[in-house]
């Protein structure tokens, strides 16, 4: 994927609200003239979260960006209990999925 101002400032925004470990691009789709039309990213979070799906609406309600941008969350023992089976969702991210952001 090449970089994109609003995949990049959605990733920005993520960071604010919960300092995710990592965030993946997951999907990106673009229309017939090359722009994009919706993308999708993988969070891995703390596991301090306990609500998810709290945080994916905090996370939805807190950005801004004008086309469809879905989220999924790991906290990072889930990640990490999953990320080594090659069936799982987590796997398949690691592997080809694009790192947008890394905790340092």
């Amino acid at each position: 994927m090449k970089e994109n101002a609003t995949v990049s400032k959605m990733v920005s925004e993520i960071v604010k609200i919960c300092s995710p470990f990592q965030v993946f691009m997951v999907s990106f789709k673009t229309n017939s003239r090359g722009e994009l039309s919706s993308f999708k990213l993988c969070i891995v979070v703390d596991d301090c979260y306990e609500d998810i799906k709290k945080l994916e609406a905090d996370i939805q309600m807190n950005t801004d960006c004008p086309v469809p941008c879905d989220v999924i969350i790991y906290r990072v023992s889930e990640w990490n209990e999953c990320v080594e089976d090659d069936c799982t969702f987590a796997y398949r991210v690691e592997n080809a999925g694009e790192v947008l952001y890394e905790q340092m």
